[in-house]
């Protein structure tokens, strides 16, 4: 049986988390400016501060207004504003609302399949290579809760060719999942089931996450990666 792919299976993403982002200039790139830099640190922020592209400061805002007040109560305008452009500026980087809500979304699953795909070895158990994973995702949630949530939210926001090519790359991403799982269950290490149904049950838990996870409620991730492991597992492994 093949699943419909929902919003509720993915993660989204980046490699290196996509930060809240700040459209002020660092006080490094101030003080560089007015010729008042007194430090190798000063300039260094001065210069990882200019070397920022105009189009990375649109994505980075965008990002973080779109997760706070949505795709669709917010306007290009709200974005340019934000970065210090004009609304024609924004456009030389852009298509349209809807292109930049893509480009956030594609990069986000791309980077977030790469970072999974990374953290497990195919050729070795596939049990142990589901708990890496699991850790994988839990880790990757906490460490891009905005990027993540955003996909979560505005999944559904793209309609067409947007969408499908989202859908194309969640395919990808959740079949590493599954493909642990179906090798488990032939190994006769993992309960017997659709593996699919098992899989969206792991990352819908972990999913939620971005949701509640809160550092000044849980301060050690590794706290929250060893519940999930033992509950995922303890109630899937054969024993």
């Amino acid at each position: 049986m093949t699943p419909t792919f929902s919003r509720h299976l993915l993660c989204s993403p980046a490699s290196k988390p996509l930060l809240l982002w700040a459209s002020h200039l660092c006080e490094g790139c101030r003080a560089h400016k007015s010729g008042k830099a007194q430090s190798c640190a000063e300039a260094a922020a001065a210069t990882e501060c200019a070397a920022r592209r105009p189009e990375d400061e649109a994505l980075r805002s965008a990002t973080n207004i779109f997760f706070s007040k949505g795709f669709h109560a917010t306007s290009i305008e709200d974005v340019a504003r934000d970065v210090g452009m004009l609304k024609g500026s924004l456009y030389y980087y852009i298509k349209s609302k809807d292109d930049l809500l893509f480009q956030l979304l594609m990069a986000g699953i791309e980077d977030g399949d790469a970072y999974i795909a990374q953290q497990i070895d195919v050729t070795r158990d596939p049990v142990e290579q589901l708990e890496r994973a699991v850790r994988a995702q839990i880790n990757y949630i906490i460490q891009n809760k905005v990027p993540f949530g955003l996909f979560l939210h505005e999944f559904d926001s793209l309609s067409g060719k947007r969408q499908h090519k989202l859908i194309s790359v969640m395919s990808r991403y959740n079949s590493r999942f599954v493909d642990l799982v179906r090798r488990g269950q032939e190994q006769g290490k993992l309960m017997e089931g659709e593996p699919w149904i098992i899989v969206n049950g792991i990352l819908g838990m972990c999913n939620w996450l971005y949701r509640w996870y809160d550092t000044d409620h849980v301060s050690d991730p590794e706290e929250v990666k060893q519940i999930f492991v033992k509950m995922i597992l303890d109630g899937i492994r054969r024993h």
